[in-house]
């Protein structure tokens, strides 16, 4: 059980530490903004570019305030974990926005990726396939940085 810890404490910090500042970038409106907004918001397909980067980058925020999460305990950080990713998940699929919708829905798929990859690992901690976390965590990185990229434009 040891190594299942280890592993799950990297992994989850490593994810953290990536969200950390992405979800953050590309739209400082506050969350009394956002609650605004919902109660206002148009239909999808009149959704503007700010108001489909704020409801994404409000769904990632979540996943950054997993770094509080007790890794030592990888089945709670876990549970967590595919929680935030099923908001995230939620959210870009509600995006209607043309130019953040594809950005969104990697983003998402990269993340829900990277549960499965981590509850197969925390699973089955003696046959993970270590070497693949880089590979998700750049995948992770890589969509997440595109988002921003897609909504500070």
């Amino acid at each position: 059980m040891t190594a299942t810890r280890k592993i799950a404490a990297v992994s989850f910090a490593a994810m953290a530490l990536l969200l950390a500042g992405c979800a953050s970038g590309g739209n400082a409106e506050g969350t009394a903004a956002k609650s605004e907004k919902q109660a206002e918001a148009p239909a999808a397909s009149e959704q503007t570019k700010q108001e489909a980067c704020t409801d994404v980058q409000t769904a990632l925020q979540e996943l950054s305030s997993l770094s509080s999460v007790d890794s030592s305990d990888p089945a709670a950080a876990l549970a967590a974990l595919k929680e935030a990713s099923g908001t995230v998940s939620e959210t870009a699929a509600k995006v209607g926005n043309p130019e953040v919708k594809a950005a969104a829905d990697q983003a998402a798929v990269a993340l829900d990726e990277y549960v499965v990859y981590l509850d197969g690992m925390v699973a089955d901690p003696a046959n993970a396939d270590i070497s693949a976390m880089s590979e998700h965590i750049t995948s992770l990185q890589e969509s997440v940085t595109e988002l921003g990229t897609v909504c500070a434009s």
